[in-house]
Order: C-alpha cells, then structure tokens, then sequence
C-alpha cells in the first residue's frame, strides 16, 4: 500500500498525505486535487477504493489519427490487449477519407456513457472546444500517448523525445557518420520540437552547428 500510494502522489504531484486523505473519502478537497488523485490510481493501474468508483460502461474509446501509419495499428493492438486483460472493450476511432473526425467520435462516444479515452499521438483539444469541455463536464477520464502538443492538466503516458533522438545521433556517429540530418513534423508538433532539441545538444556537445 505504500508503495502504491507514493506512485499516486507523485503521478498526481500531491503529498502522500493529501492522496491518503482524498483515497480516504475526506470531503474537505479541492475538485481538481480528487481528481487528479483518482486519474492518478486510473493510469497507474491501481483499483480505485469501491466508494469513488462511477458507474462507467466497460467500453474505451481508442482515437487515433489514421491507420496508414504502421505505427499506430501497433499501438491499437498493443493498447487493445491490455483493456482487455482488464475487463475494457476497446472502441477504435480514426479519421477518414470521407471526414468522420475525432469531433464526430466524441460525440458518438459520450452517448455510450463510455469509460474514458485514450487518444494516441493527437490530442483531445484537436477535436474542439465543445467536446473538450464536454469531456471535462462529464468527468471522463483522459489519457493522451504520445500528444501532439502540451495539454498541461491532462493525463500523459509518452516517449522521451529527445533522449531518443539523442541516442540515435549517438549511435550513427559512433558509427562514423558526421553529416547528420533529421527530418521532424510540423511547427508546433510538440514531439518534433523535442527531437529537435536533443538534436541542438547532440552538436553542442561536438561543438559543431546545425
């Protein structure tokens, strides 16, 4: 139990005084503290107490930008099993040609009284103000893989961007490569902007530019 209750706090960047009290039932807590106490034993895989569990249907809803990238089937898969193994049915949502969009999604989600979501490489804000507040309203619990941007508040599982591009520099320089490039997404795709800056500090570190 101690264990648990520090990966809680510190998930939810609270004491472990102030998660035993939320985890207790105190009523004297900020909103937005019990909540991200609660999300906190959600994404950490820890049963929340029988008390602060919400009637939610088993489903989950899976949004993902497309599945011509490979990268994302895989992630559907992989994420597919584990909801599984925990009683979850899994709901895929992706774009298509014919301009179903993560909005559209949402909407057709919350009808389901589903619960939660996890949106992988996007971002809920992507869908709209209306269904974001939506989300919030109704309190479903969100998780973002790999976000397209910062979504500060919200729940976030994703890679260290720039210790992995870092790593990869490292690697082909040891193999003696010394003209480097790299080839990053869009202007304020938070993920590039992170690779880029490990690529910054891999040629500080040679004293060479960019």
């Amino acid at each position: 139990m101690k264990k648990r209750l520090s990966q809680v706090a510190e998930f939810a960047g609270v004491s472990e005084t102030t998660a035993r009290r939320v985890l207790n039932g105190a009523t004297d807590v900020a909103p937005a503290t019990r909540d991200a106490v609660l999300t906190a034993m959600d994404v950490c895989g820890f049963e929340r107490p029988r008390e602060l569990r919400q009637e939610r249907a088993a489903l989950v809803g899976l949004v993902v930008p497309d599945l011509q990238n490979p990268i994302f089937p895989a992630f559907t898969e992989a994420l597919a099993g584990l909801l599984n193994k925990r009683g979850l049915i899994p709901v895929l949502c992706t774009r298509t040609a014919d301009g179903v969009s993560e909005a559209h999604y949402i909407d057709m989600i919350l009808k389901q009284n589903v619960g939660g979501i996890i949106f992988v490489g996007a971002s809920y804000a992507d869908a709209g103000p209306e269904q974001g507040r939506a989300l919030r309203e109704r309190r479903i619990p969100v998780v973002l893989l790999n976000a397209a941007d910062e979504n500060l508040g919200v729940a976030q599982v994703s890679v260290d961007d720039a210790a992995s591009a870092e790593q990869v520099l490292n690697h082909l320089a040891a193999m003696g490569h010394e003209r480097i490039g790299m080839i990053l997404g869009p202007v304020g795709h938070v993920p590039s902007a992170r690779k880029l800056a490990g690529y910054e500090r891999f040629h500080g570190r040679r004293g060479g530019g960019l």
